[in-house]
């Protein structure tokens, strides 16, 4: 039903919405639909890109359509209503060890970089005996993650807590904060949000060295196939957005503030500088997270055991971009 009712949302968008003026003396754009998958910093990129002018430069008039949730997003995506995606890159996987022909194109993070926090009550893992957990929802990558970090704890995920779907991160923050549930994960904005309430951080992830795929781009093959161009233009911009994001702090947190609807200057910074810290100069996806990734679905699917892990990864791409200069260009100007 969700599912159905994103799908319609996104067909009355593309219907009424008829974008920014073009030029009458330019060159035509080519309209182009991405969706994204939830207002956080991580993602906040594309919005950057957008707003920079960095897709017009590339000859695309880029719609942005909010689809909460990766796997809704990409269900979009392979049902045809969505052409490419910004997402962290675990529904593409799931979804192609599902029979799909989704593939992940460019990732600017690579890294594990959520936080685990807990009320100020619980100080250890181990405490979280008997306690709940929030999550968006039951299934999800938050839910698979978080059941692998916990059984590497020492903690049964089926047994020993309770998972409760509760939203999306803001929602959580609120969650836990009111002793709704007892913890849950975050990344920016809101592990900030949720230090500053006085939340106990039980794990930093970042420092367990792994590796998981975020702010990726992903795409169908099938759309690939016939629109390698496209897709190439989106690339190009995404290269370039990579450097203006880190060399426009100013322009990338006013941005962030309206993508995250979050007007905390102290997070937003502190936002900021998380994901320069983790952010990839040149975008290639990581093939140490999609082994990562599959061993979290393994938990779950056994077909994750044996899936080809480079099947769901098209680096062709990045090497073009690389293999022309255009990298070293970007990089030198």
């Amino acid at each position: 039903m969700w599912t159905k009712y994103c799908i319609l949302t996104l067909l009355l968008v593309l219907l009424f919405h008829s974008g920014p003026a073009l030029p009458a003396d330019g060159p035509k754009l080519q309209k182009l639909v991405i969706g994204y998958a939830a207002p956080v910093a991580s993602l906040a990129i594309v919005d950057v890109m957008k707003k920079g002018g960095l897709f017009i430069k590339h000859g695309l008039d880029v719609e942005l359509v909010f689809i909460p949730g990766s796997g809704v997003l990409t269900a979009a995506m392979v049902s045809g209503q969505v052409p490419l995606t910004f997402l962290a890159g675990a529904a593409t996987v799931t979804s192609a060890i599902g029979g799909a022909d989704t593939v992940l194109l460019s990732c600017a993070i690579n890294t594990l970089f959520w936080r685990l926090f807990s009320i100020p009550e619980i100080k250890t893992v181990a405490e979280l005996k008997g306690k709940k957990i929030g999550v968006t929802r039951l299934g999800t990558l938050e839910d698979g993650i978080l059941r692998y970090i916990l059984k590497e704890r020492g903690l049964n995920p089926d047994r020993d807590v309770t998972f409760v779907p509760v939203g999306a991160a803001p929602q959580r923050v609120v969650a836990l904060s009111r002793g709704i549930i007892e913890a849950a994960s975050f990344i920016p904005p809101q592990d900030i949000a949720a230090e500053k309430l006085g939340m106990n951080e039980l794990i930093d992830m970042a420092k367990l060295g792994l590796y998981n795929p975020a702010s990726c781009f992903a795409s169908t093959k099938s759309y690939i196939r016939t629109n390698r161009d496209t897709v190439l233009r989106v690339m190009k911009a995404f290269v370039e957005g990579v450097k203006y994001y880190r060399g426009n702090r100013d322009f990338a947190l006013k941005v962030t503030a309206e993508f995250t609807q979050n007007k905390d200057f102290e997070v937003l910074n502190s936002s900021y500088d998380s994901v320069m810290r983790f952010q990839e100069r040149v975008p290639y996806v990581n093939m140490k997270g999609i082994d990562f990734i599959l061993k979290v679905i393994e938990l779950r699917d056994p077909r994750a055991k044996n899936f080809a892990a480079a099947s769901v990864v098209d680096p062709s791409f990045m090497q073009e971009l690389e293999k022309i200069g255009f990298v070293d260009a970007v990089w030198r100007n």
